[in-house]
C-alpha cells in the first residue's frame, strides 16, 4: 500500500479580494529555524537583535511599497524564526489607480471572486499573495547569496494571514501583539 493522498486545505477566505484591505500576516522560516537573529533582554526590555539575514529580511520588507505602491506597511516585527506584520492594500479605483480608504477587503455579494479572471498559475498581480511571493523569493535569493549557496528554501510554504476588521479595536490589539512579541519569546 502506498502513502495516502495529501490534501491541501485552502485557507484563504472565499469572496475576499486580497488586492485590498488590511492584513495581519505571519511568515515562518523553514523548519522554524532561528535564522534571523536573537532576542536579547528579558520581559519588557526584550528586543530583537537582527543578524545579516534578519537585516536582509527587514530591508526587503521595508522595500515592498517601492515595488507595490498600493501597499502600506504598519507594525512589523522580525523574530528569530518568523515575521509578523500588518500590511494594508489600497483598493483600485476607476482607472486602476489606488486611493487610500479604510477597507476590510470584503467583496459585495454581487461581486464574487468568480468575477476575477482565472489565472493558470500564481496569485493575482498586486494581491497579498503576489506581494508575499515576491518578498519570499527576493529574501531567499539574497540570503542564499550571502551564504554562498543556491537552492535551499528560507521560508515555509504559504503564509498565515488574517483580514483585520475595522470594528472593535482589532487593529490596535494586533499591532500591540506584534510590538510585544519579543517580550513573549519562549
Amino acid at each position: 500500500m502506498g502513502q495516502p493522498p495529501k490534501y491541501h486545505k485552502y485557507i484563504r477566505l472565499r469572496g475576499n479580494d486580497y488586492r485590498q484591505g488590511a492584513y495581519f500576516v505571519t511568515l515562518c522560516a523553514v523548519q522554524r529555524l532561528e535564522l534571523f537573529g536573537r532576542v536579547v533582554g528579558d520581559s519588557t526590555d526584550a528586543m530583537m537583535e537582527l543578524n545579516d539575514a534578519g537585516r536582509i529580511v527587514d530591508e526587503c520588507w521595508r522595500a515592498i511599497p517601492d515595488h507595490f505602491p498600493h501597499a502600506r506597511l504598519d507594525q512589523t516585527q522580525i523574530m528569530p524564526d518568523h515575521l509578523h506584520a500588518i500590511i494594508a492594500l489600497a483598493p483600485p479605483v476607476g482607472n486602476g489607480s489606488t486611493q487610500w480608504v479604510d477597507a476590510t477587503g470584503a467583496l459585495d455579494d454581487d461581486r464574487a471572486m468568480d468575477d476575477v479572471p482565472a489565472r493558470p498559475r500564481g496569485p493575482v498581480p498586486g494581491s497579498l499573495g503576489a506581494i508575499i511571493a515576491a518578498f519570499k523569493s527576493e529574501t531567499t535569493k539574497r540570503i542564499n547569496r550571502l551564504n554562498g549557496i543556491t537552492g535551499p528554501r528560507l521560508w515555509q510554504p504559504g503564509y498565515f494571514e488574517r483580514a483585520i476588521r475595522q470594528q472593535g479595536g482589532e487593529y490596535g490589539r494586533i499591532a500591540q501583539y506584534i510590538a510585544e512579541n519579543p517580550a513573549n519569546w519562549r
